[in-house]
C-alpha cells in the first residue's frame, strides 16, 4: 500500500511541476508571453540659454464646475436638513447662472420651509418664468 502512495505522490509532483500558473481571465499564451522590454526615450532637447521650461498655468475654475458644485452641495444640505446651508448653495447657483429653474424650484421650496413667504413666491415665480423659455 505504501508503494502505491509513493507512485501517487510521485506522478503528482510531475503533474504539478509541468503545470504553469495563470491567473483566472487569462489565457496559458499571455501567462507564458515574455515580460515587455523597457524602452528608454530619448532625453528632451536642450533649451536655449536664459529659457527656462515651460510651465502651464492652474487652470481657472471653469463656470460649469462651479454650478455643479452649488448645485451638488444644495442638494446634499437640502437632504440633510441645513436649510440655511442649502439656500446660500442655490442662492450661490442663480447668481451664477439665473436660468437654472431647478434651482430656483429647490430655493422656493426651502424659503417656504423656514418661513419666508415672499421669497418663496419670488422664487417660484422666477423658476417657472425660467422654465418657459
Amino acid at each position: 500500500m505504501h508503494s502505491s502512495l509513493r507512485l501517487l505522490a510521485a506522478g503528482l509532483a510531475l503533474g504539478l511541476a509541468a503545470c504553469v500558473h495563470t491567473p483566472p481571465g487569462t489565457s496559458v499564451e499571455i501567462a507564458l508571453a515574455r515580460k515587455a522590454e523597457l524602452v528608454k526615450l530619448p532625453a528632451p532637447a536642450p533649451l536655449p540659454p536664459g529659457a527656462s521650461p515651460a510651465v502651464e498655468p492652474p487652470l481657472p475654475d471653469s463656470r460649469t464646475e462651479k454650478i455643479a458644485d452649488a448645485f451638488t452641495r444644495g442638494n446634499f444640505c437640502m437632504r440633510a436638513g441645513n436649510d440655511s446651508e442649502a439656500i446660500t448653495a442655490f442662492e450661490e447657483v442663480v447668481t451664477i447662472d439665473p436660468s437654472f429653474s431647478t434651482a430656483w424650484q429647490n430655493l422656493s421650496i426651502l424659503y417656504e420651509q423656514t418661513g419666508d413667504s415672499k421669497k418663496a413666491m419670488e422664487a417660484f415665480r422666477r423658476s417657472k418664468k425660467v422654465a418657459k423659455r
